[in-house]
């Protein structure tokens, strides 16, 4: 974050506590519901599961015994229920939306994309966690405060989120707004229906920005709510997890099949506590920790609402709220605890999205598909310190439309779909500090951001299908201000794609890809100045230039049905990429022989660096009657061109297996193994404050265990219908894990074992 001279202090009382390898390298500076009350299962879990690690096996052993004893007490169910239990073993769905915004079979998509499935969500506590396992997403630089996660896609993310898009719903989110203290998505995974992951440069589908990639999170709607061919209906979950968290929700819809109106509303309520590490991690009031600091209270509300106003045509409307009350630390991924000085911080976390949508798709007109949405939204962080009088809100408010039709037609024997569009985009991005009373001065602050953009993509299928070309293109006109400097800068950028997919054999296509994106300077990069810390004294530049990124990808797919049965399928898909990112903005030092009147140095925002990146994402799945096995490996080398170095920091190869077992009807076991090979590091060390320090240079691996069971599948019992129990161990062996970004004396060391269940039914 950027302050005033007056407001100096505070960040030198916030920056004490920083770890070393951080201030070494840092570059960037630091910027409705009813309460549930205490849940039933709380007390007795908490003393039965803090406990030394044999009574963690003994009670996981136990529970998964149980299980398979209820379960196969089942078996006269076998014949009815064998189909929908094939449904629930998770598999990789079967198109992409969020590529090009044209459904799009991953197997022929040709690009990468991954899909986070409602089953995997509901698993996790957070958005974020549940990325853990997506190849080319990395995880884990932080405490595990749910405020605060580290997450990047192919190289940026958290300190460079302007380089990644997030949406919920079509809504774009700031992890951090701009003050780099928190990093949250601010949405909840019992009400998202699927993730997409499209890693990789492309602007062409949201405008500036993706230069890492697009997370997608969808949202749910009533009829998700409703249970099995009833029109209307309850739905609620409690889940606790021993590592210090427990949440539950109640939902109400109205989904009839005969009626042209739907409605559904829902409520959640959660709370986190002191967070539990894999280790020791360092030392409170002089006693070894274990435990991190944590008070998180999350209530979510949601309402939404449809109306068919005729056969072809619907509208509908929801309203999200996201709030979060905590007492935490200054900087909630690297701070560890507070200070007795300053006492914990006290916060309030908000999100506001009202989004509105039409859609209209004649039965009988092939040329009309045509989606329409606009929004308004708005987020803000409000924190103050308990014993200083210092206070701090950022607040991002956005609105604008967004509309597209999508048109089906022939040529001669030549299929296409045309899919138009347009976007606008108003984000109003502002921030106000107290200290003492007195109001410190944001020079880039408040700002306004002004997107424009307009794009178009064609697909064209040849030979039935044996050759998919796809062109796009997207001009985007974008504007930001100063209201301070009464600064205003106007510029546009055209980005291209091209994508093709050849079936050279049953099932089996080649698939390349290339696309371009661009980013534009923030006002932050641009009219910085002045102490805005203690480290830099910051010097503006106007005349910055927008990041591109242009990125190629090639490899292959292949999917076989019958493979070694008649029922069984194996699906597998290699993409290679290698691309560059020019003119990529970055805070480096100037007049190294001058010494200002405050802060260690001057520095300022330049395009400097040229980017190479390159590496390979690979996933698997083989699946049957009884359940499915899959991997996937991913590499990433971002390097500075000029120097070899890594960009922003070192990403080690992952490797993910995992495998559900239908142990019986209604029970699915399931297994997740993630591999963190040694990273190659460059730089291998650096020196603080006259201390060598070495960046990780050791694999890493964590093993996770989940269960599903339902007792009575698709039937209704006294707990309500398809009533589901879930439990799993995350970190079975308590393993620590450090991103390769940090150092091997960081207090960073992964979250601990952590044991969960969960009931959810409907009635």
């Amino acid at each position: 974050m950027f302050i005033n001279p007056a407001a100096r202090q505070f960040f030198t009382i916030a920056s004490k506590k920083l770890p070393a390898e951080r201030l070494s390298t840092m570059k960037t500076a630091s910027g409705p519901c009813v309460s549930w009350g205490r849940f039933f299962i709380g007390g007795f879990l908490m003393r039965s599961l803090h406990s030394p690690f044999w009574r963690f096996s003994a009670l996981a052993c136990g529970i998964f015994l149980l299980l398979g004893q209820a379960a196969a007490q089942q078996a006269q169910q076998a014949q009815r229920t064998q189909e929908k239990d094939k449904e629930k073993v998770p598999n990789l769905p079967e198109v992409t939306v969020t590529g090009t915004s044209m459904a799009t079979d991953l197997q022929t998509y040709p690009g990468s994309v991954s899909v986070v499935t409602e089953q995997q969500l509901e698993a996790a506590s957070t958005p974020i966690d549940a990325l853990s396992s997506v190849p080319g997403v990395s995880i884990g630089d932080d405490f595990g405060r749910g405020l605060g996660q580290s997450f990047h896609i192919r190289g940026f993310g958290y300190q460079s989120e302007n380089r990644i898009i997030i949406m919920q719903d079509g809504v774009r989110r700031s992890l951090s707004m701009f003050s780099n203290h928190i990093s949250s998505f601010r949405s909840d995974p019992d009400l998202l229906k699927r993730v997409e992951v499209v890693k990789g440069a492309s602007s062409i589908q949201y405008g500036g920005g993706a230069i890492g990639g697009v997370v997608d999170m969808g949202m749910k709607t009533a009829e998700d709510f409703v249970p099995e061919g009833k029109d209307r209906g309850f739905a609620a979950k409690l889940r606790y997890e021993h590592n210090n968290y427990r949440e539950g929700y109640l939902a109400g819809a109205f989904a009839p099949k005969d009626q042209p109106f739907e409605f559904m509303a829902y409520g959640k309520k959660g709370r986190r506590g002191d967070q539990e590490m894999s280790r020791v991690w360092g030392h409170i009031n002089g006693q070894p920790a274990r435990k991190v600091p944590t008070d998180e209270d999350t209530t979510v509300a949601y309402l939404q609402g449809g109306f068919k106003i005729t056969p072809e045509q619907k509208i509908s409307l929801s309203y999200f709220d996201y709030g979060m009350d905590v007492a935490t630390v200054w900087q909630n991924l690297w701070h560890s605890n507070y200070s007795e000085r300053t006492g914990p911080v006290i916060g309030k976390l908000k999100q506001q999205d009202w989004v509105a949508k039409y859609t209209f798709k004649p039965i009988a007109n092939p040329w009309v598909d045509l989606t329409a949405t606009a929004f308004h939204s708005k987020g803000s962080y409000d924190r103050h310190y308990e014993l200083l009088p210092i206070q701090y809100e950022n607040e991002d408010k956005r609105y604008g439309f967004r509309v597209k039709n999508l048109s089906h037609f022939e040529t001669g024997r030549i299929q296409h779909r045309l899919l138009l569009g347009v976007d606008y985009e108003k984000r109003n991005e502002d921030a106000m500090m107290l200290n003492d009373g007195e109001l410190s001065d944001f020079g880039s602050m408040p700002n306004t951001y002004n997107d424009t953009g307009v794009y178009g993509h064609i697909e064209s299928s040849f030979l039935n299908g044996g050759v998919i070309l796809q062109l796009g293109g997207r001009y985007d006109r974008f504007e930001r201000k100063v209201a301070k400097h009464q600064y205003s800068a106007k510029k546009s950028h055209f980005s291209p794609r091209v994508g093709v997919s050849v079936r050279v054999a049953d099932g089996f296509y080649l698939l390349g890809n290339w696309a371009e994106a661009f980013r534009a300077p923030t006002p932050h990069e641009t009219h910085s100045n002045g102490p805005l810390n203690p480290h830099y004294w910051y010097l503006p530049n106007y005349e910055l230039k927008p990041e591109t990124a242009r990125e190629t990808e090639i490899g292959f797919s292949w999917t076989k049905n019958g493979l070694w049965a008649a029922n069984d399928s194996l699906e597998t898909k290699l993409m290679l990429f290698s691309g560059r990112v020019k003119n990529l903005i970055s805070l480096e030092l100037v007049r190294p022989n001058e010494k200002p009147p405050e802060s260690e140095s001057y520095a300022m925002y330049l395009n400097t660096d040229s980017v190479k990146r390159h590496g390979l994402e690979w996933t698997g799945t083989y699946q049957q009657a009884w359940g499915n096995v899959g991997l996937g490996y991913s590499r990433i080398r971002q390097t500075d061109r000029a120097t070899g170095r890594n960009v922003p920091g070192a990403f080690a190869d992952k490797l993910n297996l995992h495998g559900h077992w239908q142990a019986a009807p209604g029970l699915l076991l399931g297994l997740n193994v993630n591999h963190w090979f040694k990273p190659k590091q460059n730089p291998e060390s650096f020196v603080s404050q006259g201390r060598r320090y070495w960046y990780v240079r050791k694999a890493f691996t964590v093993v996770d265990l989940d269960a599903r069971w339902q007792p009575r599948p698709w039937a209704s019992g006294p707990f309500g219908r398809d009533m589901e129990v879930t439990f799993g161990i995350k970190n079975v062996f308590d393993a620590s894990y450090m991103n390769a970004f940090v150092a091997e004396t960081s207090q960073r060391v992964g979250k601990g074992r952590n044991i969960y269940v969960g009931l959810s039914t409907r009635f």
